[in-house]
């Protein structure tokens, strides 16, 4: 090969975009200064590229990598019925929701928690959680009164945990508490659990146990009913 077509191959090669040169698309030439991050045609393809992997994500191994993430906090205190504190100062906490449940929820279209200034009582509901699979409600585990509301997107107080600002004494925490041993106990119970679906339910792509529909979400694979059983029981 002349010097001169050694230097159009070197160049032709330095003008590949990056989505030719990882042999995803058989030919397109970067046409915006390698600018990935200002380039519309690499948003669409790293979109394209998101839902194809969300659409063949093994589900069921997703959400049991969730789990073996999660680790017991000390600077949490962890209350019976899936809901878990964190004190703000004397007397006075986050109130949220146990990330071991939150590891199993998904399409959540409403979270709703009672209204502020309102005194709640043990096995009073507090928080209601709907979805496309239907809803659950987690109840009080003790006395105490909601001050306020965190008023953020769903999304965002799923990821926090964290959903109101609540009051409460030390013996209603006491009372409501869940010990590290219990702990462990459940968080155990959530493993179990989807280490038995993983082996009993027929891979993702094989099975639509819920009206037929197209799988991305758990309680499409292993249906409604058991799905909400299996929430209802996560703290039982």
């Amino acid at each position: 090969m002349s010097n001169e077509n050694v230097h159009i191959s070197t160049n032709y090669e330095k003008l590949k975009c990056i989505w030719m040169a990882s042999q995803v698309l058989d030919y397109k030439l970067c046409d915006n200064k390698f600018d990935c991050e200002n380039c519309q045609f690499d948003k669409v393809m790293r979109n394209l590229l998101s839902e194809k992997e969300l659409q063949n994500a093994d589900i069921v191994n997703i959400i049991s990598n969730k789990l073996q993430r999660i680790n017991y906090d000390n600077n949490i205190i962890y209350l019976k019925n899936n809901l878990i504190a964190k004190e703000i100062c004397h007397d006075t906490y986050y109130l949220g929701i146990n990330p071991i449940l939150i590891s199993f929820l998904d399409t959540v279209s409403f979270l709703s928690v009672y209204e502020s200034k309102k005194n709640i009582l043990t096995d009073e509901q507090v928080i209601n959680i709907l979805g496309e699979w239907g809803s659950i409600s987690l109840s009080a585990p003790m006395n105490f009164m909601i001050y306020d509301l965190l008023d953020f997107p769903i999304d965002t107080l799923l990821t926090l945990k964290w959903v109101a600002i609540i009051g409460a004494i030390d013996q209603e925490i006491s009372n409501g508490r869940l010990y590290q041993e219990e702990w462990h106990t459940m968080h155990q119970k959530a493993l179990s659990t989807i280490e038995e679906i993983k082996l009993n339910v027929p891979q993702v792509g094989y099975t639509m146990m819920d009206g037929g529909s197209k799988i991305k979400f758990l309680h499409q694979l292993i249906g409604k009913k058991r799905y909400i059983n299996i929430l209802d029981s996560m703290n039982s």
